[in-house]
C-alpha cells in the first residue's frame, strides 16, 4: 500500500502498521456560532447580579413559607425548589469572578432599582396560613415565568462563543424552572376550586404584573409583554 495519500500508524514491526487517510481541520463541522453579542463582560457581570437578587430572595421567600404553608404537598414541593434556587444563586454567584467584576461585587447580588426590591417584598407579603393561593401566585404565576424569559432573553442575545459558561448555567436554571412553573401551575389551579379562590388568584397576578412592568423586571430594562412559560 504505497499511496502518498494514506499515513502509517507506526507498529512494533512492519507487519503491525496500520494505515489511515488523513484529515485536516476544515473536515471539521464548523462552529456557526459568533463571536459577538449584546452584552459586554459589564453588562453581563450586572445581569447576573440581577439575577442572582432575584434567585436569592425566591430561596428566602419560599424557605420562609414552609412553616406557615399548611398543605403538606405544597410544604415538601416548596421545599425542593427552595434547595434549587439556592443552588441557581450559589452557581450564578461562582461565575462572578470570572467576569471580572471585581473583588468588592464577586459575593454581592444587586437589585436593578428600588422598584423591582419592591416588586419582591410584595411577593414575599402574604403570611398567614390561609393565603396559600396568594403566596404561590406571585412565585409561580409571575416572578419565575418573568425570570425564565429573561434568562432565555439572554441566552439568545450574549456571546455565544465568550459567554458560554454564562449560557450553560441559564439554560440549566431555565430547564429546571420550567419544572418550579408546572408544578405551581398545577397546585394553583387544584388549589383555586371555586370561583372565589379563582378570582383570588387573578387579582394577585395582575396586581403583581403592573408592578413588575412599572419597575422593568429584573434587570430594570422592561418587560415587553406578560411572562407566559409554553
Amino acid at each position: 500500500m504505497s499511496d502518498p495519500e494514506l499515513r502509517k500508524y507506526p507498529g512494533t514491526t512492519p507487519e503491525e502498521r496500520t494505515y489511515f487517510t488523513p484529515y485536516s481541520a476544515f473536515d471539521i463541522p464548523a462552529d456557526l456560532r459568533e463571536l459577538s453579542g449584546r452584552y459586554d463582560v459589564n453588562a453581563t457581570a450586572r445581569r447576573v447580579r440581577n439575577f442572582r437578587y432575584a434567585e436569592e430572595w425566591t430561596m428566602m421567600m419560599l424557605g420562609g413559607w414552609m412553616a406557615t404553608v399548611p398543605e403538606i404537598p405544597v410544604k415538601t414541593g416548596i421545599a425542593k425548589i427552595t434547595w434549587e434556587s439556592a443552588q441557581a444563586a450559589d452557581t450564578l454567584g461562582k461565575r462572578l469572578p470570572e467576569l471580572r467584576c471585581g473583588r468588592k461585587q464577586v459575593e454581592a447580588s444587586e437589585v436593578a432599582n428600588e422598584g423591582f426590591a419592591g416588586f419582591v417584598q410584595a411577593v414575599t407579603e402574604p403570611e398567614d396560613p390561609d393565603l396559600t393561593v396568594e403566596k404561590l401566585a406571585g412565585v409561580f404565576d409571575v416572578l419565575k415565568p418573568h425570570l425564565i424569559e429573561v434568562y432565555e432573553d439572554t441566552i439568545r442575545s450574549t456571546d455565544q462563543i465568550a459567554d458560554a459558561p454564562t449560557i450553560e448555567i441559564l439554560e440549566d436554571i431555565v430547564r429546571k424552572t420550567r419544572r418550579h412553573v408546572a408544578w405551581g401551575q398545577e397546585v394553583l389551579d387544584r388549589l383555586c376550586d371555586t370561583d372565589a379562590k379563582r378570582e383570588r388568584r387573578r387579582l394577585r397576578k395582575a396586581e403583581l404584573l403592573d408592578q413588575l412592568r412599572a419597575c422593568g423586571g429584573v434587570t430594570g430594562e422592561g418587560i415587553d409583554r406578560a411572562p407566559t412559560v409554553n
